[in-house]
This record gives structure tokens, C-alpha cells and sequence, in this order.
């Protein structure tokens, strides 16, 4: 069978076991290969995991964990395989901790960011201002450059050299502003980040999901440009005071069920696990992989429209 970023075989005997190579070192892979396995109806899966990047298949075995039939998972290093082991997770307060742009002091570039209606989002290490989940500053060098993206940060430098940092963020938050908003028409700007930007809209009215208060956290892995797909965690308290992990995701990502399970070991073990996506997006075979976890997850659905709804007070 074909499979994006590796190779994948079932077998025609009563067990119907299944094996999928993932050989392009993606962690992103092991979701589409639970979803093969669940829609041929696989008795059971088998992961072989090409390291090409280390620490790959310690994270997929980690996310297999969370299964209530967790896959193998094997480490293939040339003819040699080997069972992987999991990659324990590096605690959430122990990624915060790492130094931004090699800033020691992050406090006044976050209130510069704030000060022009940024949101000032550490992530892995890298601080970055937000408007409704799309960036448009971060910490390169010690300094804060402003920019949607390496492009448009290198575009400014180059045309606008010695330009005020205060000004150049508060025309890019406005701008921003003015395209992701309800009816403008389609823009980079509102058709990038838009998990993050459904993140934003209910972390700012937590009751969406039942809960009192959420707060932004990182996802569990690091991305180098703009986060144009992928899970947008939050973590918080439910209105009965109990942990919750909220993930929103806009569009259909075959990997937010280990993604979002992983976001649940790194920041809250055991908590409840709620995933936020808009109506149509919650399509049945991640239903089913949601439902197959050990501690299963809940899906939220909000309306198409959700950024005009969500927005009103």
C-alpha cells in the first residue's frame, strides 16, 4: 500500500496485521499510520521507524503508549532493528526555561510586544509576538524583528533598513487585525495559523469547553517558520476546578489524536483531554483513534463561522 513519507503492508491471513515504514524521520506520520490501520481494519500495527533524526521513534513509541492497544514500534538503523524504547518528556516549566534569541532577560521584550498589542508566546526557547494565533514578531540575535514569516521579516530589513521596532509592530498588528477578521476577503494573513487562531478565540471565552480558564502552552515539538498546521494546545482548569487539556485544530489532521494525547503527558498526565475543531473537521476515524485512547479524549465541535462567532463577547 502507498503511505506518505515511507511504505505500508497488511497482510491477507485472518490476523490482518498490518506494518507501516515511516522513513523520512516525520513524527507526524504515526497518526496516518494509526488511521490505515483503523480503516482497513487492521487486527494489528507494527511501526518501523527509519532514524534519520534522533529521538523520533522514542516519541512515536511514547504516543503509542497512550493507546488502549498501543502499535510497536521499531528503530530501523540500516539491516538493524531494534524495539524502540520511549523518550521520556522533558517537563513543561523545563522547556520555558530555555533562554529566547539568547535573551537572558525576556520581560521587557515581552511587555514591547505586549505594549503594541502582540501576545507575547514562548515556545521551545523562541519568543515570538502573536495577533489571533498568526505571528508577526519574534527574537532573532538578541533583537525583536518584525515580520509574518522569515519572508516578509527579510523583505522589511531589506527595504525598510533602521526602522522603528515600536512602529513596524504596530503597523503589522494592524494589519493583521484588519485581514483576520470576520468577511475580509482571503489573505495570507487569515488563511495561515488557523488552529492557533481558534486557540486564541477560546482560550479568550474558556466556557466554549466548559472550563474556567485555559492558557496557551507550546506543542510538543518545535517548528522553525510559521506553525501553518498542526495542534494548538491549551491547559486549564474545568469549572468543577479539575485539570483539562483543550488542542484546537482547523481542517483534518490525521495526527492530532497522538499529538494531542502527547500534549497531555507533557503538561497534565491524566487530566481530561478535550479537542476544539470546527464542525465537519472531526471526521469518524479520528473519532474512532479519540475513543481508542486509554483515557479517551472529548470532541467540541464550533460552527463554520467560528471566527465571527467566537469573537462576539
Amino acid at each position: 500500500m502507498t503511505f506518505l513519507g515511507g511504505a505500508a503492508l497488511l497482510s491477507r491471513d485472518e490476523r490482518r496485521a498490518s506494518w507501516v515504514l515511516i522513513d523520512d524521520g516525520e513524527v507526524a506520520r504515526f497518526g496516518p499510520a494509526l488511521a490505515l490501520a483503523d480503516t482497513r481494519g487492521a487486527g494489528s500495527l507494527d511501526v518501523l521507524v527509519e532514524e534519520t533524526m534522533p529521538g523520533v521513534a522514542g516519541i512515536i513509541v511514547r504516543r503509542a503508549g497512550e493507546m488502549r492497544e498501543p502499535a510497536g514500534v521499531w528503530s530501523l538503523s540500516g539491516r538493524e532493528v531494534r524495539r524502540a524504547e520511549p523518550l521520556l518528556p522533558v517537563p513543561a516549566d523545563a522547556v520555558d526555561a530555555v533562554d529566547a534569541g539568547g535573551v537572558k532577560n525576556l520581560a521587557p521584550l515581552a511587555t514591547l510586544l505586549a505594549s503594541h498589542g502582540a501576545e507575547p508566546t514562548l515556545e521551545h526557547g523562541v519568543l515570538r509576538g502573536e495577533v489571533l494565533g498568526l505571528e508577526v514578531a519574534r527574537v532573532i540575535g538578541g533583537e525583536l524583528v518584525v515580520g509574518v514569516g522569515r519572508h516578509d521579516r527579510d523583505a522589511r530589513a531589506e527595504m525598510r533598513p533602521g526602522e522603528d521596532v515600536g512602529s513596524a509592530l504596530e503597523e503589522a498588528v494592524g494589519a493583521v487585525r484588519a485581514w483576520r477578521r470576520p468577511g475580509a476577503a482571503r489573505h495570507p494573513a487569515n488563511t495561515l495559523a488557523r488552529s492557533r487562531w481558534l486557540r486564541s478565540l477560546v482560550v479568550a471565552r474558556p466556557e466554549v469547553v466548559g472550563a474556567s480558564s485555559l492558557n496557551v502552552v507550546a506543542p510538543p515539538l518545535p517548528w522553525f517558520e510559521l506553525p501553518e498546521a498542526g495542534a494548538a494546545p491549551s491547559v486549564g482548569c474545568m469549572a468543577d476546578g479539575t485539570d483539562v487539556v483543550v488542542v484546537c485544530s482547523v481542517g483534518v489532521d490525521l495526527d492530532l489524536i497522538p499529538t494531542a494525547a502527547d500534549c497531555r503527558v507533557l503538561y497534565r498526565p491524566g487530566a481530561a483531554l478535550i479537542l476544539v475543531v470546527p464542525e465537519g473537521d472531526d471526521v469518524p476515524v479520528n473519532r474512532r483513534l479519540a475513543a481508542g485512547l486509554a483515557t479517551p479524549a472529548e470532541f467540541v465541535t464550533v460552527p463554520r463561522g467560528w471566527e465571527s462567532i467566537l469573537a462576539q463577547p
